[in-house]
């Protein structure tokens, strides 16, 4: 056992200048590669955290102005369909009073055709009345003139 213990501490003693190597190489790399690599990502990060921190932001913005665009588009439609209503109530009314003028004008126009009717009805008996008195005496003397002969 002592001869395996002597052993290793010879390879040991021999591997030193190797041991050295590598922790100097690791130091080395260390300074001059891994510790810039390093800076370079994390300004990298920086700045990819501050790309999305604008993105963000500009989409909140968007989204701040497209629910604002919304609400104005709202509020337009609103106006628009009580602007329409209004003429709507506007033209009903209008539609009605020419409706009401124009029955106004029929009824005048019938009551008129009426009293005219009338007359002419009034003239045509007038002048029946007085054609009965001259065919009933036609009628009689034709019947009479029959029974004569």
């Amino acid at each position: 056992m002592e001869a395996t213990l002597h052993e290793l501490v010879q390879l040991l003693i021999k591997s030193i200048p190797t041991i050295a190597f590598f922790i100097f190489l690791c130091i080395y790399l260390n300074l001059v590669y891994f510790r810039p690599v390093a800076k370079v990502l994390e300004e990298r990060r920086k700045q990819t955290e501050g790309s999305r921190e604008l993105a963000q932001q500009a989409f909140e913005a968007a989204d701040k102005k497209t629910s604002e665009f919304e609400r104005a588009l709202q509020l337009a439609r609103i106006e628009i369909s009580q602007e329409n209503e209004a003429l709507r109530k506007q033209w009903t009314a209008e539609q009605a009073d020419i409706v009401a003028h124009a029955r106004a004008d029929a009824d005048a126009q019938l009551t008129d055709a009426k009293a005219a009717l009338a007359q002419e009805i009034e003239r045509a008996k007038s002048d029946l009345d007085v054609n009965v008195d001259e065919l009933s005496t036609r009628i009689l003397e034709a019947v009479a003139g029959r029974r004569a002969a």
